[in-house]
């Protein structure tokens, strides 16, 4: 790559701050600055973003709201939201004098910065955190365009396979984790956080983390919880996270089934948290429930990582990172009672539990660092923006 910094937009167009967000900042706080600029782009009006100063210098671009009257309906099927929306991103794209532009998240929310770039001549990364399903004929026209893909696991690569796109075009990048956050805690921490949440003693916690909504599955874990107290009464439970704006009523939904499973008094709703590691660490057992395949799911490798049992559904990328059994487990989704089964199986063996949690954890140090996670989409960015490169050179280059 030349000496000089190249000027790269990373544009975040997800429903809220979870788990991709995150990932962006952790690789961002590790990428090497110096050989490029980076600007990030977000539609969301939420303060966590100032969490990005110092690493990024950020732009907030709305997303184009339309009507919901006929116009806006006929509006949104012709596309005309989408394409507002890039002309936007182009003009900050313009702005900025973007030489490469990188879209977090997933194809579909992404559709309007694949035509930004489009207009600009711009080549442009995707990093693939969905699995994405045709919703639209606009993202069947246009998934061939980004210049390359990220995918985060098997099951991502597999669909956008299905989707048309080039094997060649992708790329396989795993999450990383920052070990430095990742350092288990003393007991002393372990029991402050535990007290924080109601926990008595060496009662058994169990947690999910994760954005709620219903295809993560936290009705399946309340569903579970009345056969774990009838064989452990003091068991805890915590959900940790938040729907995204605009989608309320989920969690309402499940706050309303705590009690009426009259089991509101093992369940608590955390909304989000900062402190998930020392909180994983903390629990028991960390449930991760998703009904549809999971893309990859950056909690489950959290909490192997804090050597707490982890138990996912058996579809999409968890089976990728467990090896069921030895570091972790997995289960049907939407299974309540083998739910129930499992965690009662593990609250039974402790010293299963810990042996399947060291395991876990000796994983996640060789597979899952942010160091390698870095590596990987650095080494990507570099062979676009070389010199010489047709996708550098079909904008006029450096």
């Amino acid at each position: 790559m030349a000496d000089k910094a190249y000027n790269v937009l990373f544009i975040e167009n997800g429903l809220g701050f979870g788990g991709a967000v995150i990932s962006l900042r952790t690789f961002l706080q590790h990428a090497n600055l110096d050989r490029y600029r980076p600007v990030l782009v977000h539609s969301l009006d939420e303060p966590r973003f100032a969490t990005f100063r110092g690493i990024a210098e950020t732009r907030h671009v709305r997303r184009v709201r339309l009507g919901t009257g006929l116009f806006g309906f006929v509006a949104r099927k012709l596309n005309v939201d989408v394409a507002r929306h890039a002309f936007r991103l182009a003009r900050v794209a313009r702005r900025e004098r973007a030489d490469l532009i990188y879209l977090n998240n997933d194809l579909i929310n992404n559709l309007a910065g694949i035509l930004a770039a489009r207009i600009l001549g711009v080549p442009v990364v995707l990093h693939e955190r969905d699995i994405p399903v045709a919703q639209s004929g606009l993202a069947r026209l246009v998934a061939n365009w980004p210049t390359r893909y990220l995918a985060i696991s098997g099951p991502v690569r597999e669909a956008l396979l299905r989707y048309g796109v080039p094997g060649e075009k992708i790329t396989m990048v795993p999450e990383g984790l920052d070990l430095t956050m990742y350092r288990l805690a003393e007991a002393d921490e372990l029991a402050r956080v535990r007290a924080e949440l109601g926990v008595e003693g060496a009662a058994p916690l169990i947690v999910l983390a994760g954005m709620v909504m219903s295809w993560k599955g936290q009705h399946v874990l309340l569903e579970a919880i009345p056969r774990v107290l009838a064989a452990h009464a003091g068991a805890r439970f915590v959900i940790v996270g938040e729907p995204p704006p605009g989608a309320e009523g989920y969690l309402k939904l499940l706050e309303g089934m705590a009690y009426g499973l009259w089991v509101e008094g093992a369940v608590r709703f955390s909304g989000y948290r900062q402190d998930i590691p020392v909180l994983m660490q903390a629990a028991d057992i960390v449930v991760h429930a998703s009904i549809s395949p999971e893309p990859f799911g950056r909690v489950v490798i959290e909490g192997m990582a804090m050597e707490s049992v982890v138990i996912a559904t058996d579809i999409g990328a968890p089976p990728e990172i467990i090896r069921d059994g030895e570091t972790g487990y997995l289960v049907p989704p939407g299974d309540a009672q083998a739910l129930a089964e499992r965690i009662n199986a593990v609250l039974a063996d402790p010293v299963a539990a810990m042996r399947v949690g060291q395991a876990a954890r000796a994983d996640v140090i060789r597979k899952y660092t942010i160091e390698r996670h870095v590596a990987l989409i650095e080494a990507v960015f570099a062979d676009i923006l070389r010199p010489g490169n047709d996708a550098l050179a079909a904008h006029g280059g450096r």
